[in-house]
Order: C-alpha cells, then structure tokens, then sequence
C-alpha cells in the first residue's frame, strides 16, 4: 500500500467500520481528529502497515476533507464533525409500555336493606 490516501478512500467503508466499533460512531452522533487518527494507525495496523503518529494526522487530515466533499461529515467546530451516515442510524430504543391485565373484580354491594338489616343485628 505506497499510497496511504488512494487506499484509505478507496476503503472508506471499511475504514468508517473500523471506526465504529472502536467509538461507537453513529449517523448524526460527534466525531473528532482523535477518533479518526486512532483508528486509521489501528486500521493500518490489521491491514499490517506500521504507520507513525505524525503520518496517521496526516492521513487523518486528507480522509476528513474526503468524507466532507462527499457530504459524510459536517463540520461542527474546528476538530469535531457530525457524522452523516444513514446506514449508522441507531435502532430505536423505544419501549412500548406493556398493558395493563385486565381484573375483573365483584365489589360487594350494598343496598339500603342489607345496611339497616346488619345495623340492627348489632
């Protein structure tokens, strides 16, 4: 792989794979320069390239601008993007409340009689 940009854009899903199940990246959820470095040298490192720090920033710098021109990420504020991905969208977590049984209770009742009848028992 001489050509660590090509072969990062080439892979970008893949790449934005690995990310996700090292931060747990999620469509419209914050990503940072950080997430994206550590996961290109631990990216390189399963594809068996050994990349230096300072070479993952700038690989890291050069995806980032790719996946901004595609419309994959939006810029927040200077080092943090929101990924837009819709194949990351979150499942629902939604619960829909259970039902409450139905009991079908006899309340005892009562008449006139049976009061003035138990009443004068006493």
């Amino acid at each position: 792989m001489p050509n660590h940009p090509k072969t990062l854009i080439h892979n970008t899903k893949e790449l934005l794979q690995h990310l996700k199940s090292r931060t747990h990246a999620y469509h419209l959820s914050n990503v940072f320069f950080r997430d994206f470095q550590y996961a290109i040298l631990s990216f390189a490192e399963t594809k068996g390239l050994k990349l230096s720090y300072g070479k993952a920033e700038g690989l890291a710098g050069q995806f980032i601008a790719a996946l901004e021109q595609s419309g994959i990420l939006k810029p927040i504020k200077p080092g943090s993007w929101m990924l837009n991905y819709p194949e990351y969208k979150k499942a629902s977590q939604k619960t829909v409340p259970q039902a409450k049984p139905v009991v079908a209770s006899i309340a005892p009742t009562t008449t006139v009689e049976t009061s003035v009848a138990a009443s004068s028992k006493r």
